[in-house]
């Protein structure tokens, strides 16, 4: 592996083709990005939200207006590619997807349909396949599992089942290969951690366990590392893993405000958590951590509106850095 220079380490020199191998094989660790967070419960009459606001990652600040899905609702199983942002809409059964070109401004297209009607539903992305997982299928959680091909669109296809059907369940944590899904509630709070291998389609693995049972966190993570952050209870203890290996997860620190509800994405350099609720009160605070060095999270700046259960995802995330873009791609 080249010895290149990182963002915390800004020394040496180094081939470019050091670089095209570094950001190939996963390693190069990118920290420019845009956030999206779409719709939410904000404690309107119709309990849905369809604003999209987005934020740059590396800079702190509020966040900016961005435009306004097809149906406003709770949200949930956002994820995206270096070129567009997906989520689910619609309170249970809906299975519609909205998508948008994360780096214009503007509303919301059809994208087409999840396998089955959810809420509360996980989402995770590599550079090619996104996948939805769980959710409230109404009566019962579900444990089904479904990817949709992210450049083109059309109706998601099955990909196989999570190891124990749950809600509220976080994911984002994801490398170029490999997406874990953490916590839950059926409706009890779980501690359970399961993971797939997204290149291919099968049931889910056991991976290893939260260090407390809790539902209704965010996740994001570097290629490396996955973390959660918030939970039922109004948590602020934030976990970290590591996403190659199997095995518990681990306290990290803790979020500014300990909320549930908040959406979490992140740039592969800084985890960023948005929204979230403490009872009864909707929250419009984002935290923000490095996800490397550990320790506690800072404050950020405000989304435009207070909100919670919402949709996020970043176009430079962990599980997207196999998708070298050339080298016109900034570090």
């Amino acid at each position: 592996m080249a010895n290149y220079p990182q963002l915390d380490d800004c020394q040496g020199v180094w081939k470019l083709k050091d670089v095209k191998d570094a950001v190939m094989g996963g390693y190069w660790r990118v920290g420019n990005g845009r956030a999206v967070f779409a719709n939410g419960n904000d404690g309107g009459d119709n309990d849905g939200s369809n604003i999209i606001d987005f934020v740059t990652i590396a800079t702190n600040g509020n966040a900016v207006d961005f435009g306004d899905s097809t149906l406003g609702s709770e949200s949930a199983g956002g994820f995206a590619s270096h070129t567009r942002f997906f989520y689910l809409i619609g309170g249970s059964p809906s299975n519609a997807i909205d998508f948008v070109n994360i780096m214009t401004t503007g509303n919301a297209a059809d994208f087409g349909d999840a396998t089955a009607g959810t809420f509360f539903r996980g989402g995770a992305s590599n550079s090619t396949r996104g996948i939805f997982a769980g959710g409230d299928g109404s009566p019962a959680d579900s444990n089904i599992i479904d990817y949709i091909t992210m450049d083109s669109t059309g109706n998601a296809v099955d990909f196989g089942n999570l190891t124990v059907a749950r809600r509220a369940h976080s994911t984002h944590a994801s490398s170029p290969t490999r997406t874990v899904f953490t916590g839950g509630q059926t409706p009890t709070a779980q501690n359970v951690m399961d993971f797939i291998t997204i290149a291919t389609t099968g049931n889910a693995a056991d991976f290893g366990d939260l260090s407390s049972a809790r539902g209704s966190m965010g996740a994001c993570g570097t290629s490396v590392f996955g973390m959660t952050g918030g939970g039922s209870g109004n948590e602020s203890v934030m976990d970290r893993f590591t996403i190659a290996s199997q095995g518990n997860a681990a306290d990290f620190g803790d979020m500014v405000l300990g909320r549930h509800g908040a959406a979490a994405c992140s740039n592969s350099v800084r985890g960023l958590w948005g929204g979230g609720r403490v009872s009864p009160a909707y929250k419009d605070e984002m935290d923000v951590t490095t996800i490397n060095s550990g320790g506690q999270a800072v404050d950020f700046g405000n989304l435009t509106d207070g909100r919670g259960n919402i949709a996020a995802g970043c176009n430079n995330h962990g599980g997207l850095n196999d998708g070298y873009q050339g080298y016109g791609a900034r570090p």
